[in-house]
């Protein structure tokens, strides 16, 4: 526990650490309602195979975005309340940067491909899940304190496997993110032959300047 301790002190102020087994937390509530609430947005992921629909749909976004904006008055310290509050606003924030960067590195290999698949639309399944899973994790927050009975051992796993999964996700958005680009620079090099601009756009150009 030291050692998880001291390496997300470089990522957590560890002040308000909650208490398992008379042992205290490696992160404070609000990075451990980011943790966990990216554990189990991973996991309803993968479980239900949203992860493969790509980016979400207007309505999750909208529910999304104003769900992070109401995480930020925890995390900018303008109404820092209890322990409940302050999870919460940690569960919302890992849930909505895991929902996006999964669905955002999925958009980004499949536009790089050099025959780009369509994205798979988003059921109306998928969109209540989604739309339910912020009101699911703000009454996940209030199970967390007395869900310390599980032990120290449960909840630094849990911990880990969020900050782990984060980790993961964002290194694969930013490989798409790559991926992507030097695809476009493929598509618009010019070819062997001399023709500028490979890729459809490039021979859109074409037929447009003669």
């Amino acid at each position: 526990m030291d050692t998880l301790t001291d390496i997300f002190s470089y990522v957590c102020g560890q002040r308000a650490c909650l208490v398992a087994d008379g042992q205290v937390l490696c992160v404070c509530r609000r990075c451990m309602g980011l943790y966990v609430g990216a554990a189990a947005t991973g996991l309803w992921l993968a479980g239900s195979g949203i992860w493969r629909r790509g980016l979400p749909s207007w309505g999750v976004f909208l529910v999304n975005e104003v769900t992070i904006l109401a995480a930020m008055l925890g995390g900018l310290h303008v109404w820092d309340g209890p322990t409940v509050w302050r999870l919460t606003c940690g569960l919302w924030t890992g849930h909505v940067a895991m929902l996006w960067l999964v669905g955002g590195a999925g958009h980004l290999w499949r536009a790089s491909s050099r025959e780009p698949t369509p994205q798979v639309p988003w059921r109306r399944r998928d969109k209540a899940q989604a739309l339910a899973m912020p009101l699911l994790l703000a009454g996940a927050a209030f199970a967390i304190p007395p869900g310390m009975a599980l032990g120290a051992g449960v909840w630094t796993a849990a911990i880990v496997a969020g900050a782990l999964g984060l980790l993961a996700s964002v290194l694969a958005a930013a490989a798409a993110l790559t991926a992507y680009l030097l695809a476009q620079v493929r598509r618009d090099a010019p070819e062997p032959g001399g023709q500028a601009g490979a890729g459809p756009q490039g021979r859109a150009r074409s037929r447009a300047a003669r």
